[in-house]
């Protein structure tokens, strides 16, 4: 992974995970759609950790966790981007987040093997 593919996916999380927090109010706590919120902003800070290589590094257990918002977040952007043509704007919308998260789920991967 190059620096630039590293530095956009740590955009796409930080930006991910401003947006998620921006959601949590409209969800009563205990809710699915509270605990997906969650579980998606965990595992967005552990990608974002170990793609920034920041201090702490996440845990066996957190980065178990991860795996799967991670894969969630990939196949459903992945089956929203192919509703629309190549050269349309959503389609290009959402192929950095498609982008960020498989680095995302190869480097939790990587680390769960190690």
């Amino acid at each position: 992974m190059t620096d630039e593919q590293r530095q956009a996916a740590v955009n796409v999380y930080t930006k991910t995970i401003l947006n998620c927090q921006k959601m949590q109010p409209k969800f009563e706590s205990g809710t699915p759609q509270a605990t997906l919120l969650l579980n998606r902003i965990a595992a967005l800070r552990v990608a974002n950790a170990l793609v920034a290589e920041t201090q702490p590094q996440p845990d066996r257990q957190q980065l178990a966790a991860a795996v799967a918002p991670i894969q969630s977040i990939i196949h459903k952007t992945t089956v929203a981007q192919q509703k629309h043509e190549a050269d349309s704007r959503t389609f290009k919308r959402l192929a950095p987040m498609i982008a960020a998260m498989q680095i995302a789920e190869t480097c939790i991967q990587q680390a769960l093997r190690d």
